[in-house]
C-alpha cells in the first residue's frame, strides 16, 4: 500500500502539496500531530484528515485528486518594505524603511486550500507567506505615511518610545487581512523603523537587541563553544578569532605583550601604562586594542565648535495669508531636495526647469490648476480610475485608494506600490 506523507525537508512549510499522482487504489495518509491533510477529488476540497494514519481511497476515479499538508502550527513570516513620499507642509523627501517579523497560522484549512485547489501552481507554500508579507507592508507604509504626515516629522515612527503604539495600532487594523483567506494573525515578532532623505542609495537599518540580555547560540552549536571554554582553561587566552565569535576576551598579563610605538598617543596597548582604577560596578577588564582619551589640560583643550548649520531648500512663501494660492508661489519639487545640507550644486537647473516625479506628494507647484481660490474640487471616491502625469510626461491610469488631507493615495496598475498625489493633480476616467 502506497503512503502519502509529508516531506522532512518541507516541515515548517505552512502549505505543502504532495507531488505525485494519485490513483483510484487504497493510500495510506500519515498525519503529524501539528497538521491535517485537505483531500481534494475531482479539483473539490473533500476530506480532512486529522493527525494519525487513515486509509483513503477516492470517489471518483476518473478524477484527478490532490491532497495538501497544512501545519496548524504557528509559522514565521518576515517582511521588508521601502516607501519614500514628500511632508507636504515642509516639502522635506522622507524616505523610510520598515523590517520585521510576526506569526501567523491556519485558521481554516479548507478555505485556504478552496482558493488554489485545481491550479497549476507549484511554490504553493512561498505564495501564501508572500501574500502575507505584502499584505503587512501596505498596511504598514499607510500607517508610517500618515503618522510621520500628521507629526510633519520623520521622528514621529522612528523614536524608540513610539515603536509600542505603532505594533499596537498595527495590530488592531489586522495586516493580514489583505492576505489569503484562511490565515489568521498571532504575534508580531519585532518591527524595526528607518528613516532618510532618499540621499543615500541604500538605506540601512538599525541593529536592535531583541534577545532581552540572553546570549542565544545557533542549533548544533553548542560543541564549538564547548570545545572553546576547555581551550580557555587550559591555556588561560583567548585568541582574538574566538573572541569575535561571542566569547569575552581575556586580560593577557604585563610579561605577555610587548608595548607597539603607535603613531597617536591616544591608542595604548594593555599594560603599557600601568593599572587603572576601574569604575564603581564595572568589571576591570580591557580589551586588547582599546582606545583610551588622553588627559588634556584646561589650556589645550579648545572650544567647542558651533554646530554646522543646516541649510534648507529655498522656498518663496507669500508674506500675507490672504494670497497662499497665488499662482507666483513655487512648491519645491521632490527631486531638488536630494542634495546634501549646505550645497547649492544644480539648484538653479532644477529652478529653472521644475519638472514633477512621480515619487509621492506635491507633484506640481502650488496655485498651478485652473480652479479659483477657494474653490472645491470634485472628489474622486476610492476605488475610481483616475489619469496621472508618469515619470515620461504622458498619463497613465492608477487606482484611488483614499482621500486624506487634500491627497490621494493611488496604485499605479496592478503593481500594488502607492503614491500621493494632490487632489488637483489626477483626471478623472470617463
Amino acid at each position: 500500500m502506497t503512503a502519502i506523507a509529508r516531506d522532512a525537508v518541507a516541515s515548517d512549510h505552512l502549505v505543502y502539496a504532495w507531488p505525485f499522482p494519485i490513483g483510484p487504489d487504497e493510500y495510506e495518509v500519515a498525519c503529524s500531530e501539528d497538521e491535517l491533510v485537505v483531500m481534494c477529488p475531482s479539483w473539490m476540497v473533500g476530506d480532512r484528515l486529522g493527525p494519525g494514519r487513515h486509509r483513503w481511497r477516492t470517489p471518483d476515479p476518473m478524477r484527478p485528486v490532490a491532497a495538501f499538508f497544512v501545519l496548524t502550527a504557528p509559522v514565521e513570516v518576515s517582511f521588508d518594505m521601502t516607501t519614500m513620499f514628500v511632508i507636504p507642509m515642509t516639502g522635506q523627501p522622507v524616505r523610510l524603511r520598515a523590517s520585521g517579523s510576526l506569526q501567523v497560522r491556519c485558521a481554516d484549512p479548507g478555505l485556504l486550500i478552496a482558493q488554489f485547489v485545481g491550479l497549476p501552481f507549484d511554490r504553493i507554500n512561498d505564495g501564501v507567506l508572500r501574500s502575507v508579507g505584502r499584505s503587512v507592508e501596505r498596511m504598514l507604509a499607510r500607517l508610517l505615511i500618515r503618522r510621520v504626515v500628521m507629526a510633519g516629522t520623520p521622528l514621529a515612527v522612528t523614536d524608540p518610545g513610539m515603536l509600542p503604539g505603532i505594533i499596537e495600532e498595527l495590530v488592531a487594523y489586522n495586516p493580514t487581512a489583505g492576505a489569503v483567506f484562511g490565515v489568521e494573525l498571532i504575534r508580531m515578532g519585532h518591527l524595526t523603523i528607518a528613516a532618510d532623505d532618499g540621499s543615500n542609495p541604500y538605506l540601512h537599518l538599525p541593529q536592535g537587541d531583541w534577545s532581552n540580555g540572553q546570549l542565544h547560540t545557533p542549533n548544533g552549536d553548542a560543541h564549538s563553544y564547548a570545545a572553546a571554554a576547555q581551550v580557555a582553561q587550559r591555556h588561560g587566552n583567548v585568541s582574538l578569532v574566538e573572541t569575535a565569535r561571542g566569547r569575552p576576551g581575556s586580560v593577557p598579563g604585563h610579561e605577555h605583550v610587548r608595548p607597539v610605538p603607535q603613531s597617536s598617543p591616544e591608542i595604548m596597548p594593555p599594560g603599557s601604562y600601568g593599572p587603572t582604577t576601574p569604575l564603581p560596578g564595572q568589571p576591570p577588564t580591557v580589551a586588547a586594542g582599546e582606545i583610551r582619551p588622553r588627559a588634556k589640560s584646561p589650556h589645550e583643550e579648545p572650544p567647542p565648535l558651533p554646530p554646522p548649520p543646516q541649510y534648507l531648500a529655498h522656498v518663496e512663501m507669500p508674506r500675507s495669508n490672504e494670497d497662499i494660492t497665488q499662482p507666483g508661489v513655487q512648491s519645491p519639487v521632490p527631486g531638488a531636495m536630494r542634495f546634501a545640507a549646505g550645497s547649492s550644486y544644480g539648484r538653479d537647473e532644477l529652478q529653472s526647469e521644475a519638472r514633477g516625479v512621480i515619487v509621492g506628494i506635491g507633484m506640481s507647484p502650488v496655485g498651478a490648476s485652473s480652479s479659483v481660490s477657494g474653490e472645491i474640487g470634485h472628489k474622486v471616491p476610492p476605488g475610481a480610475r483616475v489619469l496621472v502625469p508618469g515619470p515620461n510626461g504622458l498619463m497613465q491610469s492608477a487606482t484611488v485608494r483614499q482621500l486624506l488631507q487634500g491627497y490621494y493615495e493611488l496604485e499605479v496598475g496592478h503593481s500594488g506600490e502607492t503614491i500621493w498625489v494632490p487632489i488637483n493633480g489626477v483626471v478623472p476616467e470617463h
